[in-house]
């Protein structure tokens, strides 16, 4: 499988605010829909990978002669959940459960909800 993406994708890990409820909280950003989010079932292959930033990363992805680790470009809409957390060298990470794989992917905090989503009827 190809994935083919612009780095201006991939930068915008977070999705834009979308309008909410009146009360609802607003300084939490709405993660439910958005670009796709790079994540990699070996946390040595996400961090190389991302070494360079997300922008690098992505143009690595889009390119079919790489050597991708492993990793890839999900939809949110795949991921379930966080299933683990790990802070290295100072910098933190999840690890999301993934529809069809019983491995969790690396990704970036923050970029989906801590919550699996409702499952849709």
């Amino acid at each position: 499988m190809t994935v083919s993406l612009s780095a201006a994708q991939v930068l915008a890990q977070q999705a834009p605010r979308a309008p909410r409820a009146a009360g609802s909280d607003r300084s939490a950003p709405d993660r439910r829909g958005g670009p796709p989010v790079i994540g990699c079932p070996s946390l040595a292959n996400y961090r190389m990978l991302m070494r360079d930033g997300a922008a690098a990363a992505a143009a690595h992805l889009a390119d079919p002669k790489a050597d991708h680790l492993g990793c890839s470009a999900l939809a949110r809409t795949e991921f379930t959940g966080i299933v683990d957390k790990v802070t290295l060298g100072g910098q933190s990470y999840d690890c999301a459960g993934v529809r069809g794989t019983t491995a969790c992917h690396w990704i970036a905090p923050g970029t989906i909800p801590e919550t699996p989503a409702p499952a849709k009827r």
